[in-house]
């Protein structure tokens, strides 16, 4: 059985009574969500690819299915640019797991009690991700939450230059400004945003 929304609070989470099989699914599909989020580079790095992690608490906001307000969305590529790339990829520890077959070999030695433990601080680290207020997300709180993977395994930063980033430099393949255009015409309001358009009706 797949638990794809489960509540952030402990006395919630203990109330479902899931049992280790349940449990140990839960657990993997966050660490895939969360791997995802970290492993993408470049033109694949995006806000939208926060809410595919937020999307397993049960009372997170709906990802956008629409375009809605192009400027608010620019406005929200242009803050992402600023805030959340870097100059180079973060160094790997000496102590990370390279192996990705071995990254969930700790889940073999886990109680229930222990599986339920590690479910909640992973879905209390997606709600410290998801919840910040009066401030931007930064590659801190990013870097953060991958910190809840027991790889150690760190992310690439890079974003392609500013203009090819957030303008047509590279359209129709990349840039913000060309993937929004690509979603103009799209008047269903249920758009996949993780795919350029034009969506079908």
């Amino acid at each position: 059985m797949k638990w794809p929304k489960l509540p952030w609070a402990f006395y919630k989470l203990l109330s479902l009574n899931l049992d280790r099989q349940n449990l140990l699914s839960a657990i993997r599909e966050r660490r895939k969500a969360i791997r995802e989020h970290r492993d993408q580079k470049l033109d694949n790095r995006c806000w939208l690819e926060d809410f595919l992690v937020w999307a397993v608490i049960d009372d997170s906001p709906p990802e956008p299915v629409s375009l809605g307000d192009f400027e608010k969305m620019m406005a929200k590529c242009r803050e992402f640019y600023q805030s959340r790339g870097a100059d180079g990829p973060d160094p790997i520890p000496a102590d990370s797991i390279r192996n990705s077959k071995l990254w969930d070999f700790d889940l073999k030695r886990m109680t229930r009690e222990d599986l339920l433990v590690e479910l909640y601080a992973i879905q209390s680290e997606i709600k410290t991700h998801r919840d910040i207020k009066n401030r931007r997300r930064t590659i801190f709180d990013d870097r953060q939450l991958y910190k809840i993977l027991p790889e150690r395994v760190t992310a690439d930063f890079r974003l392609p230059p500013r203009k090819d980033f957030l303008g047509e430099a590279k359209a129709p393949d990349a840039g913000c400004l060309a993937f929004w255009k690509s979603h103009s015409r799209c008047v269903s309001g249920t758009c996949n945003l993780h795919k350029w358009g034009l969506c079908p009706p």
